[in-house]
């Protein structure tokens, strides 16, 4: 999925608490466990890699235009 205003993942799926506070082990890197963080506030469920937040960001994006599209008039 493309870019989709007000929802942009943090630090490119670096771990964050689950209070969403990015996890910083010296340098930012997109390893290990924790959260993902999208702009507009959403909390993935802790997950251990940055490969899997970014996945989960993608279906959060995809997710919003479901909904969205729910309410539009033809």
């Amino acid at each position: 999925m493309s870019r989709l205003a007000g929802h942009e993942l943090w630090w490119e799926g670096a771990p964050h608490t689950a209070k969403g506070q990015l996890i910083y082990r010296g340098r930012i890197t997109t390893g290990g466990t924790g959260h993902g963080k999208c702009s507009c506030g959403a909390l993935s469920p802790e997950l251990p890699s940055g490969t899997q937040r970014r996945a989960w960001h993608r279906e959060h994006k995809a997710e919003i235009t479901r909904d969205q599209s729910i309410w539009e008039t033809p």
